[in-house]
């Protein structure tokens, strides 16, 4: 009888918390890397990137993301011998689902950064997470 209530009780425990521990979709880190240059001199205002955030970001990601002012470089490889280029830059860190459908609001993000500010590309990682609180 002991063992019978002993795994009644492991199985309801197991039942209980299985929900917790399981993520269906699982969870994915998208870091975005927006330089701040602009082809013709000059740079994004913070004004235009809070109206970018407002406008293009918050909608597709509500529940929140981070920005960092971060300072990077690179070079365009599709340039042979191309200059490095120095920039300031802000990344944008967001701990998504994995699914299609962040996949496409990461994506309309970058296309739109780049309509809208003249850049080549948005550098853009992503990277499985488990989400622990």
């Amino acid at each position: 009888m002991r063992r019978i209530s002993f795994l009644i009780i492991l199985l309801t425990a197991l039942s209980v918390s299985a929900p917790v521990l399981a993520d269906p979709t699982g969870s994915t880190r998208s870091d975005l890397y927006f330089g701040l240059d602009l082809t013709g001199g000059g740079a994004v205002e913070e004004e235009d990137w809070t109206d970018f955030l407002g406008e293009v970001v918050t909608p597709r990601f509500p529940d929140g993301f981070t920005v960092i002012d971060a300072y990077g470089q690179w070079r365009d490889p599709a340039v042979a011998n191309a200059p490095i280029i120095r920039e300031r830059t802000k990344l944008i860190v967001i701990v998504r689902p994995a699914t299609a459908e962040a996949d496409a609001a990461i994506a309309e993000i970058k296309s739109i950064y780049k309509k809208r500010f003249g850049q080549i590309s948005v550098f853009h990682t992503d990277a499985p997470v488990e989400i622990v609180e």
